[in-house]
């Protein structure tokens, strides 16, 4: 073979590996992705919302009357019985008196006083009166029943001994009126503070409506407490519930005797729950991000043994999973491998290195998984997270 034959040989041959390297340069290559398997298995479709323990039945104790509490010694967690005195009250102690309100009791003691030695005085000429007209009345009466009085002056000294004796009296209780208005007025100059605690009958014990706990004290120190001020609550922190705060559209999927399972709630395993009430009525709430929420107050029961769950007390966080719907035996996916192909759900099912875009009948979802009805069958392989870059007929490769 002559040069110029191998010359146009290799120059045909370079021609080609050229255009074999353009052509391989444009051929797409494989996609990586994240492919599952489709498999069978329990399902369950909740409602997630954060609830707080509160105690069944809180008996409030407030104060019956106004008065002066006693320090109350006890603390919160202590036991209390049933009838057990929590709460001591007594009289209300008195004011002290500013300079011009002591200058006037000062002032109503002395007219009372006065007063007082007035009322004595008349008592006194009353009663002096009263004895002269007895023993007038008492010669009258002799001389009457020897004949040497008349009828008509005997009977009007018997009227003047009642009437004297009517007077007497009168000025014996206006004295006595006069001595208590005295004795009213001093009390105002006195100090009724006790410089030592003493029992009284004025002195009220309140006690514990049950046997329980203190959960929370209002005021520890003694001092003034007026009527129905609160004071303690008490209550059994065996005897718990659970209230949740649910979205109105969600609420409407949640019925009485709908188990729940409670998480993170500081305990190794989830405990068991039950609605116990659906409340009719919903309220306003604003979330923290602003969002003007409508929610209804759900009340569950705790059904889960109470030794696994006695740390808890009232008012703690957890998780409620409100479970509406479940099946045992559902064929399903990962949420995130459905896309929307028109108006209908589609999935890309790996065939032998190519996706190919399969339509399915979607179930119940929960956020993650979802039931698939039909379109495709157990044990083949979805894309989990399909982007853009995959179409029908694309060559895919497991990353795994």
């Amino acid at each position: 073979m002559n040069v110029a034959l191998r010359r146009k040989l290799s120059v045909i041959i370079i021609i080609l590996v050229a255009v074999l390297a353009t052509l391989y340069g444009f051929i797409p290559k494989a996609v990586d992705v994240d492919l599952v398997d489709i498999s069978r298995g329990p399902l369950q479709v909740t409602i997630e919302e954060e609830g707080r323990t509160r105690l069944k039945e809180r008996f409030v104790i407030s104060a019956p009357i106004s008065g002066y509490m006693q320090r109350i010694v006890a603390k919160v967690g202590d036991p209390v019985r049933k009838g057990e005195a929590v709460v001591v009250l007594e009289p209300l102690r008195s004011q002290s008196l500013d300079p011009r309100s002591r200058a006037e009791a000062e002032a109503v003691v002395s007219a009372a006083k006065a007063a007082l030695n007035a009322a004595q005085e008349k008592e006194r000429a009353a009663a002096a009166d009263a004895d002269y007209i007895r023993k007038r009345s008492e010669r009258i009466a002799k001389l009457y029943s020897k004949g040497y009085a008349a009828k008509d002056q005997f009977d009007q000294t018997e009227s003047e001994l009642n009437k004297s004796r009517a007077v007497r009296d009168s000025a014996k209780a206006a004295a006595d009126v006069a001595r208590f208005e005295f004795d009213r007025a001093k009390a105002t100059l006195q100090n009724f503070n006790p410089v030592k605690r003493t029992v009284n009958h004025s002195t009220v014990y309140i006690s514990s409506p049950v046997s329980g706990n203190i959960f929370r004290i209002y005021r520890e120190s003694e001092g003034s407490v007026n009527t129905g001020e609160p004071l303690l609550d008490i209550g059994n922190a065996e005897n718990l519930e659970v209230r949740v705060e649910v979205l109105s559209s969600d609420a409407v999927k949640i019925k009485k005797g709908t188990p729940v399972l409670f998480k993170r709630w500081g305990g190794d395993e989830p405990l068991l729950g039950v609605v116990r009430v659906v409340e009719p009525a919903g309220f306003t709430k604003i979330s923290s991000l602003g969002v003007e929420e409508q929610r209804v107050l759900i009340i569950v029961d705790i059904t889960s043994p109470p030794d696994t769950w006695r740390v808890l007390g009232d008012g703690y966080r957890l998780e409620a999973h409100f479970i509406v719907w479940e099946g045992k035996d559902v064929l399903q996916v990962p949420a995130s491998a459905l896309f929307r192909s028109g108006k209908e759900w589609a999935v890309f099912v790996n065939d032998n290195g190519r996706a190919r875009e399969r339509t399915v009948e979607v179930g119940q979802r929960n956020g993650l998984t979802a039931e698939i009805i039909s379109g495709i069958k157990a044990n083949e392989k979805v894309i989990a997270h399909p982007d853009d870059s995959i179409s029908d007929g694309s060559r895919i490769k497991s990353m795994k």
